[in-house]
Parts: C-alpha cells; sequence; structure tokens
C-alpha cells in the first residue's frame, strides 16, 4: 500500500526537534536582551555621574567635606532642588531619563549619587539605587 502523509511518530519527532530549536533560540534572544540591558545600565550611571559632576563644578558649595558627604537625587539632577542649603537649577539630565532595568524613570526612584572624599581635594562619586531590583545587574 502506498499511502501520502506522515505517520504519528514523524509528526512527533518534528515536533520535538523544533520544540528544542525554539528553547535554544529563546534562551539567546534572552541573555542578549539582559546583556543590553546591564550595558545600557552601565552606561546611564556613567552619566548620572559625569552630570552630577557637571552640576558640582557649577554648584561648588556642595561638595562634600570628609566627615559629610554628599548626596545628589537624581530628581534634583532633573528638575532641581536643594543640597545644602544651595538651590539648585536643574536640567543636567534630561526628563523622565528611564533606567534600563525597571524601565522607570530614575525621578520616580530613590536613586542618588553619592559624592565622598577622605581629603577634601579628591572626590569619588558612585550611584545608589534604592534596592537591588534596580542597580544595574545581569
Amino acid at each position: 500500500m502506498n499511502k501520502k502523509g506522515f505517520t504519528l511518530a514523524e509528526l512527533l519527532g518534528v515536533i520535538v526537534i523544533l520544540s528544542i530549536i525554539g528553547i535554544i533560540a529563546f534562551t539567546g534572544i534572552d541573555r542578549n536582551i539582559k546583556n543590553g540591558r546591564y550595558t545600557s545600565c552601565k552606561t546611564q550611571e556613567k552619566n548620572l555621574i559625569e552630570s552630577t559632576k557637571v552640576m558640582v563644578i557649577d554648584y561648588p558649595n556642595v561638595l562634600p567635606t570628609p566627615s559629610s558627604p554628599t548626596e545628589v537625587p537624581v530628581a534634583v539632577l532633573q528638575d532641581g532642588g536643594t543640597i545644602k542649603s544651595q538651590v539648585i537649577n536643574g536640567g543636567y539630565i534630561e526628563d523622565n531619563l528611564e533606567n534600563p532595568m525597571t524601565e522607570k524613570p530614575y525621578a520616580q526612584s530613590n536613586v542618588k549619587v553619592k559624592i565622598t572624599t577622605t581629603n577634601g581635594k579628591d572626590y569619588n562619586y558612585e550611584v545608589i539605587f534604592a534596592n537591588e531590583k534596580e542597580s544595574c545587574h545581569k
């Protein structure tokens, strides 16, 4: 007998093979998306630090002392505010700059740039996230 068509075993074999290929492809795509978000997040951290450095040039009174670090909320970089009794004009970052990890604006979260010094001459800048979910991670 010469019947045309596929047997159930052949169809199941093809479905299994396609499922394996789909899982491998999905895993690779997911990894690339996470790596892209991580890279973008690290770039955003550098941009926040650079924006804070520019703000400090305009407002040197906010620089920390060895005993008193300065924390600059991202909302102040965006919209302005007060730091150490110094009124800061905003505009150092674009409006609604989004965190790639959460896809929410930085200004809506409690993200800050912390400035510290040990000798009053050399300054360290660090981005402080409100929680682990917002920080840059793979």
